[in-house]
């Protein structure tokens, strides 16, 4: 048995709006297809023989976008059960990606795989003036050498900083 540790910096990206959660969360839906993704994304991944079959299918589950919705987690709900309140500030975080996107990294390194898909969060500001949405660049998690001071691999870093632009277009267009 063997063990590698390397360590690495990541950058943490927070946008404020003072658009209301519910106006943040719809326009995001809007964008990566929330009604067309979720288990049909998973139907695709588990059914597809073909490169085809995957590239139409993600085709058509991004609707003319660049993302599909995976999953959402709503924090708020499990933490005022768990503490008996009413008081978190709605919280969710959203799992999208688009595999299309992401075999332009994971053709690279694997371990990417643990940064795609992408992991957002939208929280409700504590005053209630209005939403942040945070995430930790992917620029920065996902191109880590194999070894400490060893390097990044150039093909996966420029892949890497596609995907992180994508994705501030995304955020953009949502908070715009």
């Amino acid at each position: 048995m063997s063990k590698t540790v390397v360590e690495y910096t990541a950058r943490r990206v927070t946008y404020e709006t003072s658009l209301p959660i519910k106006d943040v969360l719809a326009k995001l839906d809007a964008e990566i297809n929330k009604p067309g993704g979720g288990p049909s994304v998973f139907r695709l991944l588990r059914e597809a023989k073909t490169r085809t079959d995957l590239e139409e299918g993600f085709n058509t589950l991004t609707a003319g976008g660049t993302f599909v919705y995976f999953a959402e987690t709503a924090y708020h709900r499990f933490l005022n059960a768990y503490f008996g309140t009413t008081s978190t500030p709605q919280t969710y975080v959203y799992v999208f990606g688009n595999p299309l996107i992401a075999q332009s990294m994971l053709k690279h390194d694997l371990t990417g795989a643990l940064h795609v898909p992408l992991s957002v969060l939208i929280t409700e500001k504590a005053d209630g003036t209005g939403t942040k949405i945070v995430y930790d660049d992917p620029t920065s998690t996902i191109p880590v050498p194999a070894s400490q001071g060893g390097p990044v691999n150039a093909d996966l870093q420029a892949a890497t900083e596609q995907l992180s632009q994508k994705l501030e277009k995304l955020l953009q267009t949502v908070l715009g």
